[in-house]
């Protein structure tokens, strides 16, 4: 892969993948994301961490600490708090 002011050049072994011409940039960046996420809806994901976003902040408000919150969910505390702070502002507005 390699760059230039206009295009990504990536090499890329698809069986029939024959491009017409080069890939701009926001192609070739969509194409990596589509490769990337195959089968997989972004925007689900952006719902389910929204969902878990909320049950953080749920739990968070019913007492629990935020260390025991990143240990159920795989986070780091720093990342806990600032999922707090997020969700506190999102649901003062």
């Amino acid at each position: 892969m390699y760059y230039d002011s206009n295009y990504l050049y990536i090499s890329v072994c698809l069986e029939g993948y024959k491009p017409a011409r080069l890939l701009t940039t926001a192609e070739a960046m969509q194409c990596l994301l589509d490769l990337l996420y195959a089968g997989r809806s972004l925007q689900r994901k952006t719902w389910e961490k929204r969902e878990r976003n909320a049950e953080i902040y749920r739990r968070y408000e019913a007492g629990e600490d935020s260390v025991v919150l990143g240990r159920a969910f795989g986070l780091g505390d720093r990342r806990i708090r600032d999922i707090i702070e997020h969700e506190r502002k999102r649901r003062d507005h």
